[in-house]
């Protein structure tokens, strides 16, 4: 599975939680990944049902992670939150706030400050009971400030830098998810980076903006070749076409596929064909439980020794990791 041994990288890679969208019929967790700098887990992006349950699967400690990134708020990218926000306290987290970032909202859609009131606020909020089960039970202080970002998307946007700390900075771009409120993100550590697209309708050119010389482009969700233009679906998601276009404008190192609705790899052929007529580089269709890494290495994160517990393999999940590189 792997390229290469993943080596010399200062410990920036990726776990990949989820990689599937929100049908739960092919094996897959809805999206969901994390960071890792210096080795350790640092930064979650997007928190879709599953992801949980493959953080346990990796062993993943919660307590070192300095941000979670929201690219918008339907259940498939947000439905694990509320677990993922309570392990975190009770793995040891103590007073140390979870920092929220995601996209301001809008009269028709809430903001991720509002999203994260109506379930967390002690007295109105679903899991208001989270506050008092902390102090009582974790020894903690449940505290999750909220940053948001401006997610209206327009024809030339500007990259907005989001977090800076220690070595690693964090830039969000408005994407087009239909009328949802929605982000890119572009995550680098010393001149390495990887960009996810969120959802993206590639209706403007704001991914391969932020996206441009990326190491890792993982870009949500393939529509079928032959999908209907008329199809409401096109306004919230890109074709196999756009999606190699995104990676070729933004000369992108690897371009990774994740999110997918598909359960058998033999679909993805017809797809990855329409991609390399844009695109020549590396291309990843990526499962749950793989590491990566900026150079396109893949690991499986159960075997990863820096990451999971060393040599367990087995476990759920699709088997296969799609690598069609014609790059060399």
């Amino acid at each position: 599975m792997s390229r290469n041994h993943a080596g010399d990288t200062n410990g920036f890679y990726v776990t990949a939680l989820g990689t599937g969208a929100s049908t739960l019929s092919n094996e897959r967790a809805s999206a969901g990944y994390v960071v890792h700098v210096d080795g350790d887990p640092t930064l979650v992006v997007d928190a879709g049902g599953g992801a949980a349950g493959r953080l346990s699967d990796a062993r993943i400690d919660l307590t070192t992670v300095d941000g979670v990134f929201l690219g918008h708020l339907h259940i498939d990218h947000t439905a694990d939150f509320p677990a993922i926000v309570k392990a975190a306290y009770q793995q040891g987290r103590g007073d140390r706030p979870l920092p929220v970032y995601g996209p301001a909202g809008t009269p028709e859609y809430p903001g991720t400050e509002m999203w994260v009131s109506r379930l967390f606020d002690e007295e109105t909020g679903a899991y208001g009971y989270l506050s008092e089960f902390v102090e009582r039970y974790a020894d903690g202080d449940l505290a999750l400030p909220v940053t948001e970002v401006d997610a209206i998307a327009g024809q030339d946007d500007d990259v907005a830098r989001i977090y800076e700390r220690d070595r690693i900075t964090v830039d969000a771009i408005p994407a087009v998810h239909g009328q949802i409120p929605s982000l890119a993100y572009r995550i680098s550590h010393e001149g390495a980076s990887f960009t996810f697209t969120g959802d993206y309708a590639s209706k403007t050119e704001n991914v391969p903006r932020i996206a441009h010389g990326t190491d890792i482009l993982i870009h949500n969700r393939l529509l079928a070749n032959d999908v209907d233009p008329n199809d409401p679906k096109t306004n919230l998601h890109s074709t196999a076409r756009s999606c190699g276009r995104n990676a070729r404008e933004a000369r992108a190192g690897t371009l990774v596929l994740s999110h997918v609705s598909r359960g058998d790899p033999a679909d993805f052929e017809t797809a990855l064909e329409t991609i390399r007529d844009e695109y020549d580089g590396r291309v990843i269709v990526l499962r749950d439980l793989i590491d990566i890494y900026p150079d396109g290495t893949v690991v499986d994160a159960r075997e990863n020794p820096q990451t999971g517990r060393t040599g367990s393999g087995g476990g759920d999940g699709p088997d296969i990791v799609v690598i069609d590189d014609r790059s060399g």
